[in-house]
C-alpha cells in the first residue's frame, strides 16, 4: 500500500481561474474558506483507495489513520510505502512506535521522488478535476465531492495506477 497526505485549502475556484481576460477574474490572494488534510491510501493489489479527512497532519492524526488501516486490514500483513514527511516513521518516533504496536510494516520512499508514489497521481487527478475548478462554500462540501470522486474511482475498471518498479501493478 502507498500512503500520502495532501493539504486542501477551500477557496473560490481553488485559487485558479482560466480566462482570456487581461486581468484575473478573482483576486490572487483570496480568503480561504477552510482547510483540511486528505489522508489517502492506495492498495496496489486491488487498485482501490481508502481515505480520511483530518484537521492536521501531525503524528497524532497519522496515528488515527493508521489505526483505521489496521481495522480495515485486520489479521493480514500490511506493508505501507511512505514518503519522507515529518510525521511518518522515518522521522517521528511516536509514529514508529505505533506502527510496531499495530504490526504495520513500512518502507520509506526516497526524498524528492514523487513519481515513486502512485498516490501522487491520484492526488493530482483530484487537484485537476475537483479542486482547481471548485467554488465550494465550506470544507464539508469539498470533502463530500472528494469522497464521491474516490468512491466512483474505486468502482471503475481502469482504477489501477501503474507503478513502474512493480511488475503488473496496473493490471487486475
Amino acid at each position: 500500500m502507498f500512503f500520502d497526505v495532501k493539504v486542501v485549502a477551500v477557496k473560490a475556484y481553488g485559487g485558479r481561474r482560466y480566462t482570456t481576460a487581461r486581468r484575473l477574474v478573482l483576486p490572487r490572494n483570496q480568503k480561504t474558506r477552510g482547510k483540511f488534510y486528505l489522508f489517502l491510501l492506495y492498495e496496489v493489489n486491488q487498485g482501490r483507495c481508502r481515505w480520511a479527512f483530518f484537521p492536521g497532519k501531525g503524528a497524532a492524526y497519522v496515528g488515527r489513520f493508521l489505526r483505521r488501516v489496521r481495522r480495515w486490514y485486520s489479521g493480514r500483513p500490511v506493508w505501507v510505502a511512505l514518503d519522507q514527511d515529518r510525521p511518518h516513521p522515518c522521522k517521528c518516533r511516536e509514529t514508529r512506535r505505533l506502527m510496531r504496536e499495530l504490526q504495520l510494516h513500512w518502507v520509506s520512499l526516497p526524498k524528492r521522488s514523487p513519481d515513486d508514489n502512485p498516490v501522487e497521481a491520484i492526488l493530482s487527478d483530484i487537484q485537476t478535476n475537483l479542486l482547481d475548478l471548485s467554488d465550494d462554500p465550506e470544507p464539508r462540501a469539498t470533502q463530500r465531492r472528494i469522497s464521491a470522486h474516490l468512491r466512483g474511482r474505486n468502482r471503475r475498471d481502469d482504477r489501477w495506477v501503474k507503478v513502474h518498479y512493480l511488475p503488473n501493478s496496473h493490471k487486475p
